[in-house]
C-alpha cells in the first residue's frame, strides 16, 4: 500500500472540514508553506541561499517534518479562507477613499480608458487595411475574368452589402492566405472591449472591469439587472445549474487565492535575499506564479459571468413565475413591464405593478390541488 504524498494528505484533511474549503484554500496555502520552508531550509534568512543545504534538509524529513507542514498549510488555509471576499475585492480594485487610493484609481483607470480607445482605434485601423487588400485581390480576381471572357459584375457597381459578402468570401480562399496575423488581430479586439464596460464604469483593473462589464450587460436586452436578480435567480434555478456556477466561481476563486499566496510568497523571498546579490531573482519566480494567476482569474471571471448569462435567459420566466408577474408575449412588452420590476425589487415605492396569481394547485401558489370529481 503506497503512502499518501503531502499534498494529498493537505487536500484530504481540507476535505473534512468541506470541499470548498479544500479546493479553494489547501492548494494555495500548501504552495505558500512549501515556500516558505524552502527557504527556511536554504538558510536564506541568515545568509546567501544554499541550494545543497535545503536539498539535504528537505531530503532528511520525518513524519513530524511532514505534520508540522501540513498543519501549517491548514492553519494558513484557515486564515486565507474568510478573506477570500476581501482579496477578490482588492484585485477587482476597490482600494478605499484615501488620498494615495483615490490617486491610484485614476491613473489606472486612465489607463484602462486610454487601453479601450487604442483598441478601437487599432480596430478600425486593422479593418480599414484588411479591406483595402481585399478589394485589391477582388480587382485582380476581376480583371483575370474579364481577361478570360467570364462574364463578371464590376466591383465599382457593387452595393456596400455586396461588397461585405465578397470580401468576406475572398477571406476563406487562398490569394488572403497572408491576410491571416490581420484577421486574428482583428478578430481578437471584440472580446478585449467585451472585458471593459462603459468609461463611466471603468475599474482600475483587468479583473473588475471582466465582473463590471459582465454585471452590466447580462440580462440588459430584457430590461433586467443583474445585482437585483442574482439572489432571486439563485433561489430558483435547477441544481445542475447552480452546480455549474459555483464550479465557475470556485475557479475564480481558487485563482485569485493562489494569485495573493504568490504575491506573499514573492515578498517573502524579496525581504530573505535583499542583500544577496542575484539570489534577489528567485522572488520573481513567485511573482511569475501570481501573474499567471491573475491572468487566469481574468478568464475564470469570462467563465463565471458566461454561467450566469446562462442562467438569467434559462430562468426569466420562471422569476416572473415566482413573482406573479404577468408572462411578457413579446420581448418589447419584456423590457417595458421589467422596467417597473427592477424599480419595484430595487425599493422604489411608488412603483405601481397588476400581479397575476397562478390557479390552486400549481406549483407556485403551494395550495394543495382541487380533488377531482368523483375522487373518494
Amino acid at each position: 500500500m503506497s503512502t499518501p504524498s503531502l499534498p494529498d494528505t493537505a487536500v484530504g484533511l481540507g476535505a473534512k472540514i468541506g470541499r470548498y474549503f479544500s479546493v479553494v484554500s489547501i492548494l494555495p496555502a500548501l504552495f505558500l508553506t512549501v515556500w516558505t520552508v524552502a527557504l527556511i531550509a536554504s538558510g536564506a534568512w541568515k545568509s546567501r541561499p544554499n541550494l545543497s543545504t535545503m536539498t539535504d534538509s528537505l531530503g532528511k524529513w520525518s513524519l513530524a517534518g511532514a505534520a508540522w507542514v501540513i498543519l501549517g498549510t491548514v492553519v494558513a488555509a484557515l486564515f486565507l479562507h474568510p478573506l477570500q471576499l476581501g482579496m477578490t475585492r482588492v484585485l477587482e480594485g476597490y482600494w478605499g477613499r484615501s488620498r494615495f487610493a483615490r490617486a491610484a484609481l485614476r491613473r489606472r483607470i486612465a489607463h484602462h480608458r486610454k487601453r479601450q480607445a487604442n483598441l478601437r482605434r487599432k480596430q478600425q485601423r486593422w479593418l480599414i487595411q484588411r479591406n483595402k487588400v481585399l478589394d485589391e485581390l477582388l480587382r485582380e480576381a476581376y480583371e483575370e475574368k474579364r481577361s478570360r471572357n467570364i462574364r463578371t459584375t464590376d466591383p465599382d457597381r457593387w452595393t456596400s452589402a455586396t461588397r461585405d459578402e465578397h470580401r468576406d468570401a475572398m477571406l476563406e480562399t487562398w490569394r488572403a492566405a497572408n491576410l491571416g496575423g490581420l484577421q486574428s488581430a482583428l478578430d481578437s479586439v471584440p472580446r478585449a472591449l467585451a472585458r471593459y464596460p462603459d468609461a463611466a464604469r471603468m475599474m482600475p483593473t483587468r479583473l473588475g472591469n471582466a465582473l463590471r462589464a459582465g454585471e452590466d450587460s447580462i440580462g440588459s436586452q430584457y430590461g433586467l439587472s443583474t445585482m437585483t436578480t442574482a439572489s432571486h435567480i439563485a433561489f430558483i434555478a435547477p441544481e445542475v445549474q447552480l452546480n455549474y456556477l459555483r464550479d465557475s466561481r470556485q475557479q475564480l476563486d481558487t485563482s485569485v487565492r493562489l494569485c495573493v499566496v504568490a504575491l506573499i510568497a514573492s515578498a517573502e523571498s524579496v525581504a530573505a535575499m535583499v542583500t544577496d546579490g542575484w539570489w534577489l531573482c528567485g522572488a520573481l519566480v513567485p511573482y511569475f506564479f501570481a501573474y499567471i494567476a491573475y491572468r487566469a482569474s481574468v478568464a475564470a471571471a469570462d467563465e463565471y459571468m458566461a454561467v450566469a448569462r446562462t442562467m438569467l435567459d434559462l430562468n426569466r420566466f420562471k422569476l416572473y413565475e415566482s413573482l406573479h408577474v404577468k408572462l411578457p408575449r413579446s420581448s418589447t412588452e419584456e423590457r417595458r413591464a421589467n422596467t417597473k420590476l427592477m424599480a419595484l425589487l430595487g425599493g422604489d415605492d411608488e412603483v405601481t405593478m397588476t400581479y397575476k396569481h397562478p390557479a390552486a394547485g400549481t406549483p407556485s401558489t403551494g395550495a394543495a390541488p382541487p380533488t377531482p370529481p368523483g375522487t373518494p
